[in-house]
């Protein structure tokens, strides 16, 4: 009994660091009436300037000094020089620090890191979704099947220029971030995964990134091409020459630190693999990449050129859930990163226009793939061997109420395992970590202003629709007749 006592202990620790504080908005709960009472009023949401003179929870963290160098002169007119000097000295002392350690990188790793020692899996996963639908619970929940998937670390994206070998020695650098997330206190360790986009831009420079807009915000609409590489009508840019010059070597930037990231990542995954098992070889059989970044969601399109097999989890959320978490996350984790400080109206329309750019192209994404997987159908017709569903969308409500039965669908739809369900390594793991997963209870959202509601059912309406969500003026309607 004791023992059991001890292990439902060790459960309830596991569920908590996985689950507790998921969109917790104890802070927000703290401030004046007054605020809230303008926030019920406005159509704008109102974000609290803080964290001037922080220089933790930095995704430019890692970046190294010719790249940290080239966004200081193209940007040097639109920084804050006078307001941000600590946190613009302590990125520029951390990126001559990072530019040795990857000197030492090169000359380790250099001759390995290629297409032909270190090969890729052809299908990698994906993890979609816009930003606070759930994402990051997903992917934590699929990362515990460790003997599968080949990750992103959240070491390996802060310092993706050096974890090959500074991996080992990442206690040197836990005072860059804090224990939890800012936005939700959900638990912050270098083991734990991590966004693959944070460590694309950083590999790139900051030059074709949609995160960018974490640190120049008020410069935010001319980094939405970097979303799918395409024009905000969703076609490609052909203004003129120069434009669609520039929109291509933007495009091809992105990929190549993308696919220098993916084989890095690949060979992290066989190290680990083979010092796990005492051997010197890699083991037989490749991980699968297991990726999670929500801009992704606007490049199914581009994600299928690289990966034909690829295969994408979307995750989705009521929209007015989707927006107050995000707002909050604004509220609590961009401030740690502005270079210059933007206006409550950008910053929101940053929130809005983000959320219809994923959408919109996601459902072009979703449609073409399902085109050709008709056509790959129909070349298969009458074959014993039909090619593996490569798409699935599921909700936050129904991963957060029935994880285990949510988890049994993904592995199941796309026929990840050999064994029955309950015999499978992932059921275990997920029996041991989150076995009070149900009664977990999700935190209140503060009200928004019947206004900016309004706003929301006429920008985000179509996903309302399509994902079975009701609006708030549909109900207005039907109260009216």
């Amino acid at each position: 009994n004791n023992n059991n006592n001890n292990n439902n202990n060790k459960t309830n620790n596991a569920v908590s660091s996985v689950l507790k504080g998921f969109d917790n908005y104890s802070e927000e709960k703290q401030q004046t009436n007054q605020l809230d009472e303008i926030i019920r009023r406005t159509k704008t949401y109102q974000f609290t300037p803080k964290h001037q003179y922080s220089m933790k929870n930095n995704p430019l963290c890692g970046i190294c000094f010719p790249q940290w160098l080239s966004i200081l002169r193209q940007r040097y007119r639109e920084i804050e020089w006078f307001k941000y000097w600590p946190r613009i000295l302590f990125l520029t002392f951390m990126s001559i620090i990072n530019s040795l350690l990857a000197f030492i990188e090169w000359i380790l790793y250099g001759d390995i890191v290629n297409s032909t020692t270190t090969p890729l899996h052809p299908s990698p996963v994906f993890i979609l979704g816009h930003p606070r639908t759930g994402t990051t619970l997903l992917h934590s929940l699929l990362a515990l099947d460790d003997d599968r998937w080949a990750i992103c670390s959240t070491f390996c994206a802060a310092f993706p220029s050096s974890f090959l070998w500074l991996e080992r020695y990442k206690c040197w650098f836990t005072g860059v971030m804090d224990d939890t997330r800012p936005m939700d206190n959900v638990k912050l360790d270098f083991d734990l995964p991590q966004e693959d986009e944070i460590a694309t831009n950083v590999l790139s420079g900051g030059m074709c990134s949609p995160y960018m807009p974490l640190f120049f915000m008020r410069q935010e609409p001319e980094y939405r091409a970097f979303y799918s590489f395409e024009n905000e009508n969703g076609d490609n840019d052909n203004d003129s020459n120069n434009n669609n010059n520039e929109t291509t070597k933007n495009k091809n930037r992105w990929i190549q630190a993308f696919l220098f990231l993916c084989h890095k990542l690949t060979l992290r995954a066989a190290t680990t693999s083979a010092s796990s098992n005492n051997t010197t070889s890699q083991p037989k059989t490749k991980k699968r990449l297991l990726l999670k970044s929500p801009v992704h969601t606007a490049r199914m399109k581009l994600l299928l050129q690289l990966f034909p097999k690829a295969q994408f989890i979307y995750i989705h959320r009521n929209p007015y859930d989707v927006f107050r978490s995000a707002a909050h996350m604004a509220d609590t984790t961009y401030w740690y990163t502005y270079l210059n400080t933007p206006t409550n109206a950008m910053i929101q329309e940053f929130i809005l226009r983000q959320y219809e750019i994923l959408w919109e192209t996601y459902e072009e994404g979703r449609k073409d793939l399902s085109m050709l997987q008709q056509q790959q159908q129909t070349t298969t017709a009458g074959k014993s061997s039909q090619p593996p569903p490569q798409l699935l969308e599921v909700s936050f409500n129904e991963l957060t109420t029935d994880t285990i039965g949510t988890m049994k669908k993904i592995y199941t739809h796309f026929e990840w395992t050999t064994t029955s369900w309950e015999e499978s390594d992932i059921y275990s793991k997920l029996i041991q970590e989150i076995p009070n997963v149900q009664s977990y209870q999700k935190n209140t959202f503060r009200s928004l202003s019947s206004t900016l509601e309004q706003i929301i059912d006429e920008r985000w309406g179509p996903s309302f629709e399509r994902l079975g969500y009701r609006r708030r003026c549909d109900d207005n309607k039907n109260k009216t007749v």
